[in-house]
């Protein structure tokens, strides 16, 4: 063995421990958010699933994936601080209510910004409510001031938001959920990240296999508010 191979063990293990302790601790965060919800059980899997197809499908390579797969699991992570009876309540949220709820975004970033060897998680959980247009929160960023890993869960969140069953209502249309998607490219989502939505719709990675049809379709405010939960 060379002095340069023996040499280039012991510096890539540190890099190996830093992901599986990455790994671990987002899985165990993302169980703990949607334990604690049961309105959204199993939304931060199935988002980081989502994720990383179109983070694949955006043509990243392999690290990237994993790391915005993480970002995904713990992009909710704030909301282990909200109250249930505000996650869990069916109707119109008060205006109270949504600044309390908004809140998440904030309270996962203070938990996550001392993670300094993946960033990216607090910055998936501080900006995956902004929008390109400006129009999102918490700060109303713009444009390429929004994290890429964020304009990425944007889709991914919003998706689930929409293509999962509620105790009120069963899962939205297909087809619905989609045309809402290729509508918001520009101004609630970025062009590229929605192209490469529909090109996986295309290809048959997002729909459900136990989707023959069918499916509620509901006006936008209460898709507002039903991502706000999710």
């Amino acid at each position: 063995m060379s002095p340069d191979e023996t040499k280039e063990h012991p510096s890539n293990e540190p890099i190996e421990c830093n992901r599986k302790i990455v790994r671990e601790m987002t899985e165990a965060f993302a169980k703990l958010t949607d334990a604690n919800d049961e309105y959204t059980n199993s939304h931060s899997l199935r988002v980081a699933h989502y994720t990383k197809l179109l983070t694949a499908e955006l043509g990243y390579d392999r690290r990237t994936i994993e790391l915005y797969y993480y970002a995904a699991l713990v992009h909710d992570v704030g909301k282990a601080s909200i109250p249930k009876h505000i996650l869990m309540k069916d109707g119109k949220l008060t205006t109270n209510e949504f600044r309390i709820i908004s809140q998440h975004t904030t309270q996962g970033y203070e938990v996550l910004k001392g993670i300094e060897s993946a960033p990216e998680l607090a910055q998936a959980a501080y900006c995956h409510h902004e929008r390109p247009d400006g129009e999102g929160y918490p700060r109303g960023l713009r444009g390429d001031q929004i994290p890429r890993v964020a304009q990425i869960i944007a889709v991914a969140d919003t998706f689930d938001a929409m293509y999962s069953d509620r105790p009120y209502r069963e899962r939205m249309n297909f087809e619905h959920v989609v045309s809402i998607i290729r509508e918001g490219a520009g101004t609630q989502f970025f062009v590229d990240v929605v192209d490469a939505f529909l090109r996986l719709v295309q290809k048959g990675e997002f729909r459900a296999k136990d989707d023959f049809g069918g499916g509620c379709t509901e006006d936008i405010n209460n898709i507002v508010a039903a991502r706000m939960r999710a």
